[in-house]
């Protein structure tokens, strides 16, 4: 009978600092490839793969490629990517893990403790705290919701801004404008260009 070995390579890298080690990195798969290129080393990475860098953890079902070299990745099918309280997903993902910048292509949507984006395109600044979406953007926090052609969104600040054909609601108040900001510590909503507000009903007829 023969038997069925599922090979996981691992490659684990340390960096040490003063004699103490500073953080784990580590990429895992079904199997894993080394490559020495002339611009430097590539690991690749198939089925059921992870990638482990510092806070992020990056996740995928077909393959990832992390070119050690620059620091380039690329990830492909149903991957997610965590992040401090954040978890993204997408049909693809590619970026700079060095310099904190992640792109999430195809079905790409964030989500946090009290709020959810969603986006055709979706570009993640993780040392800017920033977050810009493009392409049927969806934003819903609490009571909250609004669509645009694009937004971007300062995570530290909690500050939104939406772009292009925005319209919304919150509790039963419906809006739309050319743009808007939002500030989700306050509450408070701007709207600009061509803005309209329709209350509810029963609001309209309390006033009266």
């Amino acid at each position: 009978m023969t038997k069925k070995i599922l090979l996981i390579l691992l490659i684990t890298i340390f960096v040490f600092t003063a004699g103490a080690v500073q953080a784990e990195r580590q990429l895992t798969g079904d199997e894993l490839d080394f490559l020495q290129t002339e611009a430097g080393r590539v690991f690749s990475a198939a089925g059921n793969v992870e990638l482990i860098y510092d806070e992020i953890r990056v996740t995928a079902r077909l393959e990832g490629i992390y070119r050690r070299y620059n620091g380039e990745i690329e990830f492909r099918d149903n991957v997610e990517i965590f992040y401090n309280d954040y978890t993204a997903r997408a049909d693809e993902l590619t970026g700079n893990i060095e310099e904190e910048f992640y792109k999430l292509k195809g079905n790409a949507a964030i989500e946090g403790a009290e709020s959810h984006i969603e986006a055709d395109l979706i570009e993640l600044y993780q040392s800017e705290q920033r977050v810009e979406a493009e392409g049927s953007v969806y934003l819903k926090y609490q009571d909250f919701w609004a669509e645009a052609d694009q937004a971007v969104f300062y995570l530290e600040r909690e500050f939104v801004e939406l772009r292009g054909n925005v319209k919304g609601e919150r509790n039963g108040e419906k809006f739309s404008s050319d743009s808007a900001e939002i500030n989700q510590k306050t509450e408070e909503i701007i709207l600009k260009g061509q803005a309209k507000l329709s209350l509810p009903a029963e609001e309209d007829q309390d006033d009266n």
